[in-house]
């Protein structure tokens, strides 16, 4: 996330500390996210890690076989937008769930049947070319069915074998689709084999994965979660709006200490609430909240109905909020504050909403106000950002 503030490493650390007694047991039994990219591959991964919480309950390894010099800043920036830990992996690594392991420029590496990592060196183009191929295969080896390989945008086919052998394993498939690669080579060469399960975008495949790894939904399942959500009909984000209030998003949940939000936009016409950004969160709670009305028992509901800023204290006690406590739970949070997104001419425009782990009870009126401000803030994009004539239906 922006900013990873002492909040946000104060999640990670808690995560961490639970990820480790995890990972100490029984290192082999986590799942295993194995995920690969060249051209443009680094950018879609900030994108899924963004989206992903503190305690995602897996390690994440990534692989690219791009050899410029600026690629040495990679995990750092990588950290920048994330709440998970993010290193440079070194040879013996224990795998641990929550972190992500970015192989060294000029290195390849595998996950051993230890739970571990070993590093090797890239003796020639060729082995270059392959790196993808060997970590979706240690993957698949040792992980089986628990392994997931993810292949990002860059150019030519690594990573055309690896999957094939993740998917004999039953392990999950996934590939970024062609709209939101900047290279479409591995990704189609990865969906030429036929062993790919969904072809999605960053902002897609972080939700799902959540709920694949955490939550251990199945694939069937999700699929049509999937088609749920394409089903609806939400607001048209021009990408530099969406960018503003991804980032306005990140530093309110910097300042709240917290790692789970969203922010929702209103239908000119119907008035109803459609997530446009999100972090921490999974597709269950996505589809359950495509659309929410202002007669709503949910926080974002009633900030919508009232104009004023929401908080719900203990949504386990909240009467109001009975319909959604399953999700609530499922999602990992017992707490929501949110704050309408009003212009200057009353206008209502959407919704602002951070979650909280625990019971959160009101302290001073700064916890409001502080909402208020970064809802000021995503209000004032909207108007200077956004498509002439408001935000008509997608298609």
């Amino acid at each position: 996330m922006l900013g990873n503030g002492c909040g946000i490493r104060s999640v990670r650390e808690r995560a961490s500390v639970n990820s480790r007694r995890q990972s100490a047991e029984e290192p082999w039994k986590l799942r295993l996210v194995a995920v690969a990219g060249s051209s443009g591959g680094g950018t879609a991964l900030r994108e899924i890690l963004a989206c992903l919480p503190a305690d995602f309950p897996a390690p994440i390894l990534y692989v690219q076989h791009l050899r410029f010099p600026n690629l040495g800043n990679l995990a750092r920036v990588l950290q920048h937008r994330t709440a998970l830990k993010v290193c440079w992996a070194q040879h013996g690594d224990r795998l641990t769930a929550g972190t992500v392991y970015v192989c060294p420029v000029g290195r390849s590496f595998v996950v051993r049947a230890d739970g571990t990592i070993a590093l090797d060196d890239l003796a020639s183009r060729s082995d270059s070319l392959h790196a993808a191929d060997r970590l979706f295969a240690s993957a698949a080896a040792h992980h089986g069915d628990r392994a997931m390989a993810i292949v990002l945008s860059g150019a030519g086919w690594d990573g055309k074998e690896g999957i094939c052998a993740v998917r004999k394993r039953q392990g999950a498939v996934l590939v970024q689709d062609e709209v939101s690669a900047f290279v479409w080579g591995m990704p189609k060469a990865a969906l030429e084999t036929g062993c790919v399960d969904l072809v999605l975008s960053p902002q897609e495949i972080a939700p799902l994965l959540l709920n694949l790894v955490r939550d251990a939904h199945s694939l069937a399942v999700l699929r049509a979660s999937m088609a749920t959500l394409s089903s609806g009909k939400g607001p048209d984000v021009p990408p530099p709006l969406h960018d503003t209030l991804e980032a306005i998003l990140d530093t309110a949940l910097t300042k709240y200490e917290t790692d789970l939000g969203n922010i929702q936009l209103a239908d000119p016409e119907s008035g109803a609430l459609a997530i446009v950004a999100q972090r921490g969160l999974g597709l269950d709670f996505l589809s359950h909240f495509r659309t929410v009305r202002s007669e709503d028992g949910s926080a974002c509901g009633r900030a919508m109905r009232s104009r004023e800023s929401v908080l719900i204290k203990d949504v386990m006690v909240d009467p109001l909020f009975a319909m959604h406590r399953d999700i609530a739970v499922s999602a990992g949070f017992r707490a929501v504050q949110s704050a309408p997104l009003i212009n200057r001419a009353g206008t209502p425009l959407g919704v602002l909403s951070v979650h909280f782990r625990g019971p959160r009870p009101l302290t001073t009126l700064k916890d409001l106000r502080w909402l208020e401000l970064h809802a000021q803030r995503a209000t004032d994009a909207i108007e200077r950002l956004r498509p002439t004539g408001g935000y008509p239906p997608s298609p």
